[in-house]
């Protein structure tokens, strides 16, 4: 997977949300960065932990707003949000445990930012709930 550049194909109308989401796919793109440039091994470590503390405070913070919107999908999203949590927490304990997993971590990025964001989290303001954070 290339770099990713921010489009707004990636925007699901929330500023907050879509600003995290920048910021997701950033660290990403670094990922990508070091694994293109051969050291991805050296830089994962740091770039999962940055990866699992961001995404938990993501995930509160999505979560929150489609609490407050009454969105309707609420509890199927925070089971999709717990699986992604752990399978990165995973990656996380298998790179402790010495194993290479850059290539594992790759494909499940990939997916993650393409799928996730674009379709799950896209469904939060495409069926029929409010664009615009609540007070």
């Amino acid at each position: 997977m290339a770099a990713i550049a921010w489009s707004r194909e990636f925007e699901i109308g929330v500023p907050e949300i879509d600003a995290q989401h920048q910021h997701l796919v950033e660290i990403v793109n670094r990922f990508e960065e070091a694994r293109a440039r051969g050291k991805a091994t050296r830089v994962l470590g740091e770039i999962l932990k940055e990866l699992i503390g961001y995404t938990q405070e993501h995930f509160a913070f999505e979560e929150g707003y489609m609490h407050k919107v009454e969105y309707s999908g609420l509890k199927l999203h925070q089971a999709k949000h717990r699986q992604l949590i752990a399978k990165v927490e995973r990656f996380q304990f298998d790179f402790d445990q010495g194993r290479r997993i850059s290539i594992e971590i790759h494909d499940f990025l990939k997916y993650w930012l393409l799928n996730h964001i674009q379709e799950d989290d896209k469904a939060i303001t495409t069926a029929g709930e409010p664009a615009a954070t609540p007070a």
